[in-house]
């Protein structure tokens, strides 16, 4: 009866001291190991833009990422009267697609958490039509005019991760940038002869940008 006590009391007190250990491991002050973070952006300037972003940490202070983001907006706008030519209204559609690779080192902390700087490439392209529409009986089929786009820069991030237990993460940063935004459309134009002829315009303009970063996700 003593031996079966004793023989009980050896396996509480070695079952007590495993979950303690794992306790240690989970919320003591060197957590878990993570080397993954997969984060989706909460839109602050473009609400109509969703960004997924992935980090892959490489070394104590350094780790690298790939976001990919898609913006979406379509409009449809019409008179209350009618116009001149039965313009009945006018509608509108942007798409846009990207990708933004980065790295980022951590100045404070362990990655994937703590204060880091990033800097980043961005690319991107994307497709627009605007288009005119006349009522049925001036029976004309809507006037479309689609417009192809890229653009192409980079920028500069400060911020700060945090990681939560059991993985919760959240980040967030401002910084300034630059890209080349470049349009391609087709246009009315005068031809030799002095008559109208389509010609396609290209103009692309250098523009400087801001970030502000707000991103929620989970690491692994």
């Amino acid at each position: 009866m003593v031996s079966t006590q004793w023989k009980l009391g050896v396996s509480l007190v070695f079952v007590s001291a495993v979950a303690f250990a794992q306790e240690g491991i989970t919320t003591g002050a060197f957590p878990t190991e993570r080397r993954n973070v997969v984060t989706v952006s909460v839109p602050l300037q473009n609400l109509n833009q969703l960004s997924l972003e992935g980090e892959r940490v490489l070394g104590e202070r350094f780790s690298v990422g790939l976001g990919v983001f898609a913006a979406f907006n379509q409009m449809r706008s019409r008179f209350a009267d009618r116009q001149p030519g039965g313009v009945e209204g006018f509608d509108s559609s942007y798409n846009q697609f990207g990708l933004t690779p980065s790295v980022r080192f951590y100045l404070t902390g362990r990655a994937p958490q703590g204060l880091w700087v990033s800097p980043r490439l961005e690319a991107g392209l994307g497709h627009s039509n605007n288009g005119t529409v006349y009522s049925a009986e001036v029976g004309a089929p809507p006037d479309d005019n689609p417009m192809d786009s890229w653009f192409v820069g980079g920028s500069a991030l400060v911020g700060y991760s945090v990681v939560l237990e059991p993985g919760f993460t959240l980040q967030g940063g401002v910084g300034f940038g630059a890209r080349r935004e470049a349009l391609a459309y087709d246009a009315l134009r005068p031809g030799g002869d002095g008559m109208l002829e389509l010609a396609q315009v290209e103009q692309s303009v250098w523009q400087l940008t801001q970030r502000i970063v707000l991103n929620v996700g989970w690491a692994f």
